[in-house]
């Protein structure tokens, strides 16, 4: 049976369900009347003084007596369909429930896998033009990749780009970089090759982001190419257990810290790493 013959269903027994509650204070109604009508003619019989009066009186005894009887036979009927109505409802509101959490169920694993599939084909896309350009020379044209979640921006990521770029060091910045009209992939594909390190901002938006995801997937291809340590991870607002979670690889990576660290310590630390790096490329140059 379908949700839509079910949800029909149940509109119908509500339908009945409100006709039949109608019907017994109508009932009750009557009931009410008959009781009334009893007292009086009871009084009525009491006070008789001919026998005309008290046939009378006892004739509307009666007839009160009959109404009362009947309003109270079709009260139990009603309430015994009542219950019955109430009982299906139940049940159907129940079966709706379960298959609504079902077809919920199914649309969730149907975009697991449409985002599972699409993030194969992101990564398999980029795998392929690492792979293509693993042996071209190219000149780095960031110091930094940064990778962050939306959310983030305004309460840390952009008082860090902004101190990175008065302290000199060129980043790549999804605002900065992504204009109108740019693909997105292609985007960060290219800043992430062109990129010497990758800070992550590993927080719980971070966590539930496909683009996030994307860019921290091409971070580790990137490691995974390069004898260098490229990533750099920044734990924002997170705890040790929901990284954990996240990706446990990601643990094992000396990370700073935003509850302990200040942003000048962060631009510091990058600056120091930068200075290494270029040291040992010129040490590398030489030794040729």
């Amino acid at each position: 049976m379908t949700i839509s013959t079910t949800l029909s269903q149940i509109k119908s027994l509500e339908k009945d369900i409100s006709s039949l509650n109608t019907k017994i204070s109508k009932e009750k109604e009557k009931e009410a009347k008959a009781l009334d009508k009893i007292a009086k003619a009871t009084k009525k019989i009491s006070s008789a003084k001919t026998t005309t009066s008290l046939n009378s009186a006892t004739r509307e005894y009666q007839n009160a007596q009959k109404d009362l009887e009947k309003s109270r036979t079709e009260q139990a009927k009603l309430a015994k369909q009542l219950a019955t109505k109430n009982s299906s409802l139940a049940n159907k509101q129940k079966a709706i429930s379960t298959a609504q959490s079902k077809e919920r169920e199914k649309q969730q694993k149907e975009l697991d896998t449409i985002h599972q599939q699409l993030l194969s084909e992101s990564q398999n896309k980029l795998e392929e033009f690492t792979k293509f350009n693993i042996n071209k020379p190219v000149t780095k044209e960031y110091d930094v990749f940064i990778s962050h979640a939306s959310e983030d921006k305004k309460d840390f990521v952009e008082p860090l780009t902004d101190a990175l770029k008065a302290a000199g060091i060129n980043i790549w910045y999804d605002s900065d970089q992504i204009g109108w009209g740019n693909s997105i992939r292609q985007s960060i594909d290219k800043g992430l090759i062109n990129s010497r390190f990758c800070i992550v901002v590993l927080s719980p938006d971070f966590i539930q982001k496909y683009w996030t995801n994307y860019e921290l997937n091409g971070i580790f291809q990137k490691a995974s190419d390069s004898n260098e340590n490229i990533l750099l991870p920044i734990w924002h607002r997170v705890t040790m257990g929901e990284i954990k979670k996240y990706n446990l690889s990601i643990t094992d990576t000396m990370a700073m810290n935003t509850a302990i660290h200040e942003i000048g310590q962060i631009v510091e630390a990058i600056s120091g790493l930068l200075n290494i790096n270029t040291d040992e490329i010129i040490q590398r140059e030489g030794a040729f």
